[in-house]
């Protein structure tokens, strides 16, 4: 409630208005001069006629009321008061606020875990790299005995060879007795029981890399960006309760500043009313009326400055700063300004074109469709380029094993499908495409609204400027019309009751001043966020 735009002005108003007569009220708020209120009970006194109470104010102390040209000096210098050299403007407030917000850093954490999921997918793109190594301890085993044959006397077989005449026919002949003589003897294969092997893999997703990796890589890409657009509609959103809080402290300190100049009127009036009855020129029920007004009008004054310190503390809440007492406020309030220059349409457009949340929605939608393509890819044959080096000992592509170590290598083309894989790529793509109706569906329904919410900031801006020109005729009025009073007090022609409504008809003037200037720039701001500035 603090952040409403009118809460402070409204109730401070309330307050300072409270503490006055039925009467005065109810002609306060209609804009009429009320009557004087019935005498309260108590010891007669007659009414002093206005050639006494001309001839009292003669002799009374002079009190201060407004006096010159007060329309648009009077409002720039009230508004004036409210900033300090060197102090706090909403453009710092909204950067600082945005700095230390843990939403934003939430969102740039969101922005990291997307970042992450991009290179994950992007990784797929590379050959899968496999290495390994194994021991295998086998138990022992009786190989079978490669047993020799008998061929007979060599001496025999030798001279044999000799006899036949040809000389290729012979040594043909004593190769085959030698080998044969070779393999009389039996033979075994080695048991070997320990076995290690080192192999290294190799693997390229052909099929994949463009019907899965290729799309999946594109929306984690995708995702990325709308999270980035997030940052930037949660900084604006951070920025704008900012700018809020700060005017907020500004409001609450121009009703201080009204409540305590209200109490400076009313000490005044009560001086020249004293003045008065010490004179005999006027009766004490009136004093005391005023006294009752300066007690409430102190009180009130007491009220506004919790409500600054309220407001202060909400402000540094968003800054994240420590309660060190109050905030300087450095924003010149009395600068005016200006319109925006582009017409409604022009602004709706502009605010569908690059408002950060749209924008994000945007990168989901098309995120959401690249998932069905990698989705759909999932269902064809997978086609895959795989090589391995084997180093082992023994290695078995050597026959005879041997226990040393040999490498030897391999490459294969891998052509795959499976119809389980097929049956739950199918399932992806239906959910997927269900999910993506939602986000066409959200996007439908944010453009709705950030079409009322540009024509709403774009209406209230036109509002608060009618209402800040027409608070500054009101307060010249209201200057006025007191400075009437006051006179025609001192001279007899008007009652303590019709000063007092003066005052209290001032005040409100001065308070919807100052609520119409900060009304003016909280619904500039608040149309600049709705553009998506």
């Amino acid at each position: 409630m603090l952040h409403h735009p009118r809460f402070v002005a409204a109730f401070f108003s309330a307050l300072l208005l409270g503490a006055l007569p039925a009467h005065a009220q109810d002609a306060a708020a209609q804009g009429a001069p009320a009557q004087d209120a019935p005498a309260q009970e108590g010891p007669a006194q007659d009414a002093p006629t206005p050639e006494e109470t001309a001839r009292a104010a003669e002799t009374a102390e002079p009190a201060t009321r407004p006096g010159g040209p007060s329309s648009e000096e009077e409002v720039r210098a009230q508004l004036a008061a409210l900033a300090e050299p060197g102090g706090l403007t909403a453009d710092q407030a909204a950067a600082r606020a945005v700095e230390t917000a843990p939403s934003v850093r939430r969102a740039e954490a969101s922005v990291r875990v997307a970042e992450a999921a991009a290179r994950q997918a992007w990784q797929g793109f590379f050959p899968q790299f496999e290495a390994s190594f194994r021991y295998t301890r086998l138990s022992d085993i009786d190989q079978p005995d490669f047993g020799g044959f008998e061929i007979g006397d060599p001496a025999v077989l030798e001279g044999a060879t000799e006899a036949v005449d040809d000389p290729d026919a012979r040594f043909l002949w004593q190769q085959l007795i030698s080998g044969l003589s070779s393999t009389s003897e039996s033979f075994q294969f080695p048991v070997i029981l320990n076995q290690y092997a080192f192999r290294a893999t190799v693997t390229y997703p052909v099929s994949n890399v463009l019907f899965t990796i290729l799309p999946g890589y594109r929306a984690s890409e995708t995702a990325a960006e709308a999270q980035r657009a997030q940052i930037r509609g949660e900084q604006r959103q951070v920025a704008l309760r900012a700018r809020e809080a700060f005017y907020e402290l500004a409001r609450a300190r121009g009703t201080l500043v009204v409540a305590e100049k209200a109490v400076e009127q009313v000490e005044a009036h009560q001086r020249q009313v004293q003045a008065l009855v010490d004179a005999g020129a006027a009766a004490r029920v009136d004093l005391l009326r005023v006294q009752a007004q300066l007690a409430q009008a102190n009180v009130n004054a007491a009220r506004a400055r919790g409500g600054v310190a309220l407001a202060t503390r909400a402000l540094q809440v968003l800054l994240h700063e420590e309660p060190s007492g109050s905030l300087r406020l450095g924003e010149d309030f009395s600068q005016t300004v200006p319109p925006p220059s582009e017409s409604l349409p022009e602004l709706t457009a502009r605010a569908l074109d690059q408002r950060p949340e749209i924008v994000a929605m945007q990168q989901v939608e098309e995120a959401r469709e690249r998932a069905i393509q990698a989705d759909l890819g999932r269902r064809y044959p997978q086609l895959a380029l795989q090589a391995n080096l084997d180093y082992a000992n023994p290695n078995n592509r050597f026959i005879p094993q041997q226990e040393e170590f040999n490498a030897s290598w391999d490459i294969s083309v891998l052509l795959r499908w499976s119809p389980n894989e097929f049956g739950d790529a199918r399932q992806r793509v239906e959910t997927a495409r269900a999910q993506l109706l939602e986000v066409q569906a959200d996007m439908a329904r944010l453009e709705d609204a950030v079409r009322l919410e540009v024509a709403q900031a774009f209406e209230e801006l036109r509002s608060a400027q009618l209402a800040f020109e027409a608070s500054k005729v009101g307060l010249h009025a209201a200057e006025e019309s007191y400075r009437v009073r006051f006179d025609q007090l001192q001279a007899g022609a008007a009652v303590t009751s019709d000063v007092i409504d003066a005052e209290a008809e001032l005040t409100r003037a001065r308070l919807e001043v100052v609520d119409a200037a900060i009304g003016v720039r909280l619904a500039r701001d608040r149309l600049d966020a709705s553009v998506g500035e």
